[in-house]
């Protein structure tokens, strides 16, 4: 998966849920589980971002508990 895939897989999730994405939504998606590099990489990213809220989490991969958008 791209760093560029991974942004949109996630920005796809989050639209698919009223702007929300879960750590465990994205860990239970064998796609996206399948490289948590990258996907923790496009999650730093896109937390970072305006109109984004992420909340950091300590357990599993996943570096955010969740991922609120603002605005899509």
């Amino acid at each position: 998966m791209t760093y560029d895939e991974a942004v949109g897989r996630l920005t796809a999730l989050a639209r698919k849920n009223d702007g929300v994405v879960t750590a465990s939504e994205v860990e239970a998606d064998e796609d996206l589980a399948s490289d948590k590099q990258t996907v923790s990489a496009a999650a730093h990213a896109l937390a970072s971002s305006t109109n984004v809220f992420a909340s950091p989490r300590e357990d599993g991969w996943f570096p955010y508990s969740e991922i609120r958008f603002t605005l899509l």
